[in-house]
């Protein structure tokens, strides 16, 4: 067991290596509990930061997806409107094809009709 000295601290090697005691030990301390608050102090900074950085990516995926959600439905509509353009525009087509052989084809059918 260490024995008190006559400072008041017990025997521990460690004391007697050269480690600061009373005041000079406080100091230490108080400097160590600076530098720790310090620290902290520039870890909450940088995490308050990530947060407002994580806040605002999250805002911009949802705008983004809102985005999406709107390109999706504009392009579905579009590619109706250009389908229903393109099936118009072959009907058209068609019944000009259709008409152009009607006026051909009736007066040849008359001509043997008639020579029958």
């Amino acid at each position: 067991m260490s024995q008190p000295n006559p400072r008041g601290s017990t025997n521990n090697p460690r004391a007697s290596t050269g480690t600061a005691t009373g005041p000079d030990k406080t100091k230490q301390v108080l400097a160590q509990v600076d530098e720790v608050k310090g620290v902290m102090q520039d870890n909450i900074g940088k995490m308050l930061e990530n947060h407002e950085k994580a806040d605002l990516l999250v805002e911009k995926t949802d705008d983004m997806r809102n985005r999406a959600e709107d390109f999706r439905k504009v392009s579905r509509k579009v590619k109706n409107q250009m389908w229903w353009r393109n099936m118009k525009l072959t009907i058209i087509i068609v019944l000009v094809i259709l008409a152009v052989l009607a006026i051909i084809l009736v007066p040849i059918i008359v001509t043997f009709a008639k020579k029958n």
